[in-house]
């Protein structure tokens, strides 16, 4: 934590003002993030899980309707979905770890009512061809950006490509304000709602003004000042944290030599991504293991497929359809999904092949040229024998 952001608690607490009612850092914060992002409004609340949640229900999604997801993301992302009364179905992935728009088509049913597109590890989803099924199907997106903030696809920020986007703020986010997350939309009536679903008791605090949406029930997802604080001056230096870790992963991605039967994995677009991270692809599960274990000696690495948490069928909650202890609000015994079929015991064949053969590894901030170039010829050395 730098002194900017020291000074913004300090500045929170002699004003001795937490609640978003009544303090101004929760509601500048908003503002600033939805121009960083370049979209009309955007809402503050207390988690990634949070966000994805409050996004589901502006736009409207619950029992009868089921969700795309990729096989590859973190269990949250999925859980927001039941956590609305409606069906997560599991999407696979592409070479790139994100959503496969060929099967993501194939997977739509009648009750399709939204994708959701996550840009995993800093990497864009091929937003042109999610677009395209999603316009033809009239079905809404809702962009899970909480591995990519910042990132872009086709010059436009992710998150504002979509129906809605959600963010996390967390410990382990490019930007972080310890905890937190934000929803983003150029809509009106999805920004109102998503106000309302984070906070319930709006409608009685005159800071809320006037809704052209009718109020109704909402939840408690309110973030809070000395966050908002922090996270303000944490994204001031957001662009130019990703033009470093871009710059190292373009140097990784030119100085190590592959040899023969590897590759790697360019995202969909390589000017917007995060530059978190770099993929290598093996062409078989052994090589992938040896170049792990070589990698692992001087990056942080991981095959994928290792990751649990972040992968489809380690998802026991999901697969075994324990949804609740209520059938009212279990989504799985919901009368409404009772015609939706999962596909829980299927396995995503083509997302486990690419999560076994593909070698990930992290971008190290804060490494110049010649750290890296020193860790390169290193890598090269010991890959030349693989």
């Amino acid at each position: 934590m730098e002194k900017k952001e020291l000074n913004a608690v300090e500045r929170v607490l002699t004003k001795g003002e937490f609640f978003r009612y009544g303090g101004t850092e929760t509601v500048k914060f908003e503002e600033e993030w939805a121009a960083l992002i370049g979209v009309k409004s955007a809402v503050a609340v207390t988690s990634g899980t949070a966000a994805l949640i409050t996004c589901l229900k502006a736009m409207g999604i619950g029992p009868g309707d089921s969700v795309l997801v990729p096989g590859y993301t973190f269990i949250a992302t999925a859980l927001a979905v039941t956590a609305v009364g409606a069906i997560p179905i599991y999407t696979e992935v592409d070479e790139t770890l994100t959503i496969c728009p060929i099967d993501m088509k194939h997977k739509i049913e009648k009750h399709t009512a939204c994708i959701i597109p996550v840009h995993m590890q800093g990497m864009p989803c091929n937003m042109r061809a999610i677009r395209k099924v999603a316009k033809a199907k009239n079905i809404l997106i809702l962009e899970d950006c909480c591995q990519a903030l910042g990132g872009s696809y086709g010059k436009k920020r992710l998150g504002s490509i979509g129906d809605m986007g959600a963010y996390s703020f967390n410990q382990y986010k490019i930007v972080t304000g310890g905890e937190g997350g934000a929803c983003v939309t150029s809509k009106k009536i999805y920004g109102e709602r998503a106000y309302m679903a984070h906070d319930g008791s709006c409608s009685v605090w005159p800071e809320t003004g006037k809704m052209s949406e009718a109020f109704f029930c909402g939840g408690n997802f309110r973030f809070n000042e000395i966050n908002a604080a922090i996270t303000r001056e944490q994204i001031k230096r957001l662009d130019r944290i990703l033009a470093a870790l871009q710059q190292t992963r373009a140097t990784f991605l030119t100085g190590i030599n592959l040899p023969t039967g590897f590759k790697f994995i360019n995202s969909n677009d390589e000017k917007g991504n995060c530059g978190v991270c770099f993929l290598i692809q093996a062409e078989n599960v052994d090589d992938a293991k040896r170049l792990e274990a070589i990698m692992g000696k001087h990056l942080t690495v991981q095959r994928p497929i290792n990751s649990g948490r972040h992968v489809y069928s380690a998802w026991g909650v999901i697969n075994g359809k324990v949804g609740g202890h209520n059938p009212a609000w279990d989504c799985f015994r919901h009368p409404k999904n009772r015609k939706i079929k999962t596909n829980y015991r299927r396995p995503l064949r083509q997302t486990d092949d690419y999560l076994k053969r593909t070698v990930l590894c992290n971008t190290p901030y804060g490494w110049n040229k010649r750290n890296t170039g020193k860790i390169i010829e290193i890598i090269n050395r010991q890959i030349a024998k693989v």
